[in-house]
């Protein structure tokens, strides 16, 4: 009978003790994600964003790490122009060598418009809201919200955009090695 006692006490205690590890751990996400007044604390997107065409990278917050302006400015022009189609020629020229040998195409094959990148089309655009989901030096990735004007048939979408710095000092740009959906993408159901 003591035996059995000191089971269920153990296994009592190890419970109270899971118990309060979880508690811990919820509290300490929710500091984390949720937590107040800190500058560096990851905040939500919010479909208030400044249209893309008045895309200013002043205006835009930096978290959870600091994104230079520039690296934000050539996520901009990248999404009117590859994910838009509005001018392949420019997006080729802010697009990292990584992303285009995923393409395997010649600049010629860039401009026809079948690139590996998805497309969105920015005409029916309102908006972009960017939260960084990683940032150093040379490296950022940032998950864009894009919003379409009230009234068009397309939903919004988010997506995950990579940059790298190359170069350095004077001559040091950004280029997009990497574009995608976030998210799951949705599987058709069968009949």
């Amino acid at each position: 009978m003591g035996e059995r006692l000191g089971t269920i006490f153990s296994a009592r205690a190890f419970m109270v003790f899971a118990a309060l590890v979880l508690i811990v751990g919820i509290v300490a996400f929710a500091t984390v994600r949720l937590g107040g007044d800190d500058e560096s604390a990851p905040q939500a997107a919010t479909t208030n964003a400044p249209p893309v065409e008045d895309f200013d990278p002043a205006t835009t917050e930096a978290v959870p790490g600091p994104v230079a302006p520039e690296a934000r400015q050539a996520a901009g022009e990248f999404i009117l122009a590859a994910a838009g189609r509005e001018d392949l020629a420019k997006a080729w020229k802010v697009t990292h060598p990584e992303l285009k040998a995923q393409c395997g195409c010649t600049y010629e094959q860039w401009l026809n418009g079948n690139i590996p990148v998805q497309y969105y089309p920015t005409a029916s655009l309102d908006g972009a809201a960017f939260t960084v989901d990683e940032s150093s030096a040379r490296r950022v990735v940032l998950e864009v919200l894009l919003t379409p004007k009230e009234g068009e048939e397309i939903d919004p979408q988010a997506f995950f955009i990579g940059l790298k710095a190359v170069g350095k000092d004077a001559k040091l740009r950004w280029l997009v090695d990497y574009w995608a959906p976030s998210g799951t993408p949705p599987v058709p159901q069968s009949d």
